[in-house]
């Protein structure tokens, strides 16, 4: 290994006492012994790694010496303008020495951000005509080649790197600590914000131990990590990131979760993002004075006035905290404001040793998150349809059209239109129970300038709505909507669901008869904008209807979870939504409790959301045709199945999953025990009982099988993890 003593001394021998750069977890020792021995003069961290370059280059123009500039390999990204129009013999020729971490070095185990910049440190130096060498791990071959990288520079005036494996300097501590006198740590202030941010909400974390602490976050409190954008390179870009979503998801709030030395890598982010006037931009910085991941070297933020910098960059809230108190206090703050907002939170240095790292690889934290981001805003708190008047005036709509079942409007009039006082609105209910392309045409012939609408009903409304939004704002036909590829959505639609059941408020789904056969659309611009769930508005509902709509969300979530397109995402959702089943659908069902409703509202829109992602299955394919011939309400057709499919996707046999037999096996086994189900046919049978949904065929004059297995939706069916053999044969169990 390379004393860093010894190192050190070399390079004064040669002429180079003038040190800057960013800081590295490969270089930390290095840096913390020149930190302990170079004048504070000649050592300067700087702001970025460009930043050093050119920092190097006046040194030289005023001293006639080179500098010595540290990075990581990540950070010559940064350096490459100043070096090409800069340093380079063709414009200046100025001289110094990089000293390069080589993070993600081919063969060695490191973070995925790393391993692209590590394949390509070479070919970048090439690139820009820069010589380099590996600097040797023994000692006294090291101070050789650092003799010779010296010697060269001196000789050509030509920059020079030295390029340096993992674990080359020995281990020294640096002595020179600061401390910044705060008391809260990062973790616990990381945790206090992650607690106040709204569940609609999207943050993005910036590179190192924030992100990290984060994540352990959401695993501890056994949340998914789909609201968390987790930064693990481009370090300083977290703020440009965030801002890039604020300006596309304008509903949504949206976090920068930010480190002072990232923070100050690239200022010149904060009067852009301030001149967006971007009001949901929230922007934390959690400020300890150093880059605490890579030797706690101090940054120059104990300079920094953060709030006078954002107020004079044109941020309209600015707030600082340096207590739990003060940081309870400031977020309540924060969280009400318009932004851009500021908030500095004021941390001790240190993380603990045990600190984890994100399991999923960096593509996979985009994907979940990517899929969250184009999620609908659901609003479930109590009184929640007091949110009406807010999202239509936050669209700036004039004219309101209100989509409503025949009968069931009659019960929430008056709650939805106390909300729609002093706004013009319409409202249309001429929908069939299952809507015809024909009807949504006509509504389209008919209904006309309009800027916002409202879908308040059950799952046929919902449909209705979302496929005429689709079509109004493409001005096609609901028949040209099927051949559609590109598509705009321009008219806000929110969702209020009359019933606890469909979660047709959560899907990019949409189903429509044509000619009298069944169509089901997908599009993400089907989707509602918002969803409203509100207990009020189906806890009074027919016990028939309830039991119906309760079983189509615990079927739903039950198929979700088992379905060839699960993710742990549509399996997160689909669990949280069996378990509210479990402990509340029966519950629901025979009682006007608005606490159990609420509940069974919660879990229809989880279900909806699960199988967003990974479709229905079996049941849901046999369940269609027995909706229309037998006038079978379709929670009801599906409840039919569910044991039986159950019990043959258990067996696990003629597996379509590609995860393999015995995974099927382990996700039914994982079913059963969330729903505490010992005896699958037993379970169901007093489940439907319990809720008088009949399940006899007999009884309920469902005669011809053969008629509704051949009329079986095929795409549903080869999302069920196994092959069914026999659709009659299943049917008659």
């Amino acid at each position: 290994m390379i004393e860093t003593k010894d190192f050190y001394q070399t390079l004064l021998k040669n002429g180079i006492n003038f040190f800057c750069g960013v800081p590295d977890s490969l270089l930390k020792d290095l840096c913390a012994y020149i930190t302990d021995n170079a004048p504070a003069d000649k050592h300067i961290i700087t702001a970025n790694e460009g930043n050093a370059i050119a920092l190097a280059a006046g040194h030289y123009l005023a001293s006639q010496k080179p500098a010595a500039v540290y990075m990581q390999n990540s950070g010559t990204g940064n350096c490459i303008n100043p070096l090409l129009s800069l340093t380079d013999e063709e414009v200046y020729k100025i001289p110094l020495l990089m000293i390069i971490g080589w993070r993600g070095e081919p063969e060695v185990k490191d973070e995925p951000q790393h391993i692209k910049q590590g394949k390509v440190t070479d070919k970048i130096l090439k690139a820009c005509s820069i010589d380099y060498e590996i600097l040797p791990q023994d000692n006294k071959k090291a101070l050789e080649v650092l003799d010779k990288a010296c010697k060269y520079i001196e000789k050509t005036q030509k920059p020079f790197a030295l390029i340096v494996k993992k674990g080359s300097f020995k281990a020294y501590k640096l002595k020179n600590t600061k401390n910044n006198g705060y008391k809260l740590s990062r973790e616990d202030a990381v945790q206090l914000v992650a607690q106040t941010v709204d569940k609609n909400a999207l943050i993005v974390s910036t590179t190192g131990q924030i992100s990290r602490e984060l994540y352990e976050y959401r695993e501890a409190q056994h949340q998914l990590h789909n609201q968390d954008f987790l930064t693990v390179g481009s370090m300083g870009h977290a703020s440009s990131i965030a801002l890039g979503i604020a300006l596309e998801q304008p509903d949504r709030n949206v976090y920068c979760f930010d480190g002072d030395g990232a923070f100050i890598m690239h200022l010149g982010a904060l009067p852009v993002i301030a001149k967006t006037k971007a009001k949901n931009f929230k922007h934390i910085v959690f400020n300890n004075q150093a880059h605490d991941s890579v030797g706690a070297q101090p940054t120059s933020a104990d300079t920094i006035d953060f709030k006078t910098l954002a107020k004079s960059c044109g941020y309209k809230e600015v707030l600082s905290a340096g207590s739990k108190t003060e940081l309870i206090k400031a977020l309540k703050k924060l969280n009400a404001s318009q932004g851009p907002a500021l908030l500095e939170v004021k941390v001790k240095c240190g993380a603990r040793k045990d600190l984890g790292r994100p399991k999923e690889k960096p593509q996979q934290n985009k994907e979940i998150f990517m899929e969250f981001a184009k999620q609908n805003l659901v609003f479930d708190e109590k009184n929640s349809l007091e949110n009406i008047k807010m999202l239509i005036k936050s669209r700036n709509a004039k004219n309101v059209l209100v989509f409503t079942g025949k009968k069931s409007y009659k019960k929430i009039k008056s709650k939805i239109e106390k909300q729609l006082r002093g706004i013009k609105f319409k409202t249309y209910s001429d929908i069939s129970p299952n809507p015809k392309s024909q009807e949504i045409d006509k509504a389209l012939k008919k209904l006309k300038k309009f800027d916002f609408i409202i879908a308040a009903g059950g799952g046929s409304v919902m449909d209705f709505a979302k496929l005429f939004r689709f079509c109004y704002d493409n001005k096609i036909t609901v028949v040209k909507a099927t051949a559609t590829e590109s598509a705009i959505k321009s008219t806000p639609l929110l969702a209020i669901p009359t019933t606890a059941g469909t979660g047709a408020e959560a899907t990019k789904f949409a189903v429509v008869y044509i000619d009298g056969k069944k169509q089901s659309f997908e599009h993400d611009f089907i989707m509602p904008d918002y969803a409203i769930l509100d207990a009020a508005l189906v806890k009074d509902n027919p016990k028939y209807l309830k039991a119906c709509c309760a079983a189509d969300a615990l079927c739903q979530a039950i198929e979700s979870y088992w379905s060839v397109n699960s993710t742990a995402q549509s399996k997160f959702y689909a669990k949280k939504a069996m378990e509210l089943c479990r402990d509340y659908l029966e519950k629901y069902v025979n009682s006007k409790s608005e606490l159990y409703a609420q509940k069974m509202i919660q879990a229809a829109f989880l279900s909806g959301r699960a199988i967003n992602i990974s479709k229905t299955t079996a049941a849901h394919a046999l369940s269609y045709k027995i909706t229309t011939d037998y006038n079978l309400a379709h929670g009801h057709a599906v409840s039919l199945s569910i044991a039986a499919l159950m019990k043959q996707n258990e067996k696990a046999l003629n597996t379509t999953d590609t995860r393999g037999s015995q995974y099927v096996k382990n996700t039914v086994k994982e079913i059963k025990q969330i729903l505490n189900i010992k005896n699958i046919d037993k379970y169901f049978e007093k489940l439907f009982k319990n809720i008088a949904l009949e399940q006899s065929l007999k009884k309920l004059g469902i005669k011809d099988i053969e008629n509704i297995t051949n009329s079986v939706n095929k795409d549903r069916l080869k999302n069920n993890p196994v092959i069914i053999e026999d659709l009659k044969e299943l049917f008659k169990q």
